[in-house]
Order: C-alpha cells, then sequence, then structure tokens
C-alpha cells in the first residue's frame, strides 16, 4: 500500500525526487534514451521516475546519480538549489 501525505500525513517524495532527476539530465542536455545507455536504467523506469510513477531502489538511484555526475543526496534537494552547469 502506498503511504502519502493525503492520508497519513508522510510525504510522498516520488514526485520530487523525478523532477530532480528530470532537472539534472536536462540540465547535461542528456536523453531519456542516453541516460538509460550509460546507466544500464531501463528508459520506461528512467520516464516513470521522472513522472513520479515508479517506486524505485536507491541502487537505481544511484546508478542514475552517477551518470549524471553529482551524488545521490542530491536527488534530495529542492529544485532552486540545483546550480546550472557553467557553458565554456
Amino acid at each position: 500500500m502506498e503511504r502519502n501525505s493525503k492520508t497519513d500525513g508522510t510525504p510522498n517524495v516520488k514526485p520530487d525526487v523525478g523532477r530532480r532527476l528530470r532537472a539534472y539530465r536536462t540540465r547535461e542536455g542528456l536523453s531519456i534514451r542516453r541516460l538509460a545507455l550509460m546507466t544500464g536504467v531501463d528508459r520506461t523506469s528512467i520516464n516513470n521516475i521522472e513522472l513520479g510513477r515508479l517506486n524505485t531502489t536507491v541502487d537505481t538511484l544511484s546508478k542514475l546519480a552517477d551518470g549524471l555526475g553529482i551524488e545521490l543526496g542530491m536527488l534530495f534537494v529542492d529544485e532552486d538549489r540545483i546550480i546550472p552547469k557553467n557553458k565554456e
């Protein structure tokens, strides 16, 4: 049974993690397909994580974070703290 803030006060972090994942992926200029190839995580899974539809493991999030060149914890930090990548 999925827990969400509407029924028991526990926040549902799936949509937030998904938004952050997408923000970092697009910041890097990567398509879902390219990130999937880099990490070995299925494209459909990445899409569903980004849309907040899929519960995933820390291992999968770690692979995605590694592929994006970020620390795993950054997927749990507010989007307004995402630093744009320098264009050099």
